[in-house]
């Protein structure tokens, strides 16, 4: 049977009604190439092998098809999407229910650090998707609180991070609960070799897509390299998120302490910026990714593991502290940005240490880049002096003619007073504020266990 891939809207896919009034309420107009090529073919029951560039809409391009499929008369887990994070979980999971909200679909969100009474609620509440981080689904079915005997399609999401996070023996150990009719749609964004021993154990007879196999990396995106000497890469990243001035930004480290060190600097420096590190609890992390999702926090620093499955749609920057150890790390870093066609700027600070690494990582997958010089601190403070007279003067168009009545003399006074440059300087300086210690709130560590008595925890008789 030949498939017709050529979708011009979401209506030339076949869907039910209740399917296309759900894609059209979430504002998605027409189907990007991976969900035009791979929802009819999952509709059509293939087991798929999906390479395409992050931020493409791959979501949607299973989710669709999950939404279409499951039975919601039938209350037991009809679906299974593994993930290789917590959040990419419950991005996932959202994005699941908006489609399916229309046929009464049910997804669990089932990922370490939650409650499990309450992911046992949502099982037996009739849960038909389950999407989840494979530690703590392979948890539950151990404990026989999941079954999946009953599952038709099993999707592995960003299989590449997966096995770099080290998930292959669990992924190994959940197949063994699966049934063995299924249908399996593994997405990844690189194929090394070991997807491809993943697809030779775990898929029946798979159609490829390869989307991005010329090009894995966002197109969209800008991808330059700052040189900087080492010591100076701090100060070198403070004048780029000055003169930039990006609306959001990621910045990536390669080791925890490295992002400490640089959430500290930013903040001595009165940026908003807060970090993610993988030691950070759960709930401090939601807090965190709320307040950068909102646009309290502009600037987040964080480790490739600690940032797994974060999506921000918006996000205008990002800046590469520490030169990656591999190619596939750059790709996922730099394609932050770019999501779903917008536009973005991949920073890439290099020293002449990373200079040989850097160049073999862009190579790998013929990434062009081009070299951006560091801003001189006239060209800095010119360019901040500029914005901040323009954000002045637009507020200043809409003050109240009560306002303006009652503060134009002050002004005047002050234009002709001999020390106006000083008097403006403190104005400007309680008027921009820097955030006070506690608005991003630092990592706190885990309370010591008491130390171990000698006597091996015997209280000894008092004589």
């Amino acid at each position: 049977m030949e498939i017709a891939t050529s979708a011009r809207s979401f209506a030339d896919l076949n869907l039910r009604a209740e399917t296309l009034a759900s894609v059209d309420a979430m504002g998605y107009r027409a189907p990007t190439e991976v969900q035009a090529e791979t929802v009819p073919r999952a509709l059509a029951g293939k087991d798929l092998v999906v390479q395409s560039r992050t931020g493409t809409g791959k979501t949607a391009a299973f989710g669709i098809p999950l939404a279409e499929k499951v039975e919601p008369a039938a209350e037991h887990v009809q679906a299974v999407v593994l993930t290789p994070t917590r959040e990419l979980a419950i991005q996932v999971a959202q994005e699941v229910a908006e489609i399916g909200r229309g046929r009464g679909v049910k997804v669990e969100t089932i990922y370490g650090g939650d409650s499990m009474d309450r992911q046992l609620e949502g099982i037996r509440a009739g849960a038909h998707v389950i999407v989840g981080t494979p530690g703590r689904v392979l948890d539950h079915l151990r404990r026989k609180t999941l079954r999946f005997d009953a599952v038709k399609t099993l999707v592995l999401d960003e299989a590449d991070r997966m096995l770099d996070m080290g998930f292959a023996v669990e992924m190994g150990q959940i197949m063994e609960y699966m049934p063995a009719e299924r249908q399996t749609l593994l997405f990844s964004a690189t194929v090394p070799l070991g997807i491809r021993g993943l697809i030779y154990h775990y898929l029946s007879d798979p159609e490829w897509v390869l989307l991005s196999e010329d090009q894995i990396y966002v197109k969209e995106v800008e991808h330059l390299y700052c040189l900087t000497p080492k010591l100076h890469k701090e100060a070198t990243l403070y004048k780029l998120l000055e003169y930039e001035n990006p609306a959001s930004s990621m910045i990536f480290c390669n080791t925890r302490e490295e992002t400490r060190q640089v959430h500290a600097f930013l903040g001595g420096k009165g940026l908003p910026a807060a970090m993610l590190s993988s030691d950070l609890p759960q709930k401090k992390r939601e807090r965190v990714m709320a307040r950068f999702r909102s646009g309290e926090i502009r600037h987040l620093v964080t480790t490739d593991v600690a940032s797994r499955g974060i999506d921000i749609e918006d996000l205008s920057h990002v800046f590469i502290f520490s030169t990656p150890d591999s190619p596939e790390q750059y790709i996922h870093r730099a394609g932050r940005t770019g999501r779903v066609g917008k536009s973005g700027r991949a920073i890439s600070l290099v020293s002449a240490h990373d200079l040989m690494n850097f160049n073999r990582l862009v190579k790998r997958y013929h990434v062009e880049v081009g070299e951006l010089s560091v801003p001189s601190d006239d060209e800095v403070q010119a360019r901040k002096v500029e914005r901040i007279v323009t954000r002045l003067a637009a507020e200043g168009q809409n003050l109240p003619l009560d306002d303006f009545a009652e503060f134009a003399p002050i002004a005047r006074r002050i234009a002709e007073h001999e020390h106006r440059d000083r008097i403006l300087a403190l104005l400007l300086r309680a008027y921009f504020q820097a955030p006070a210690a506690d608005e991003v709130e630092p990592e706190t560590p885990e309370p010591l266990p008491p130390p171990r008595r000698r006597d091996g925890g015997r209280r000894r008789r008092r004589r």
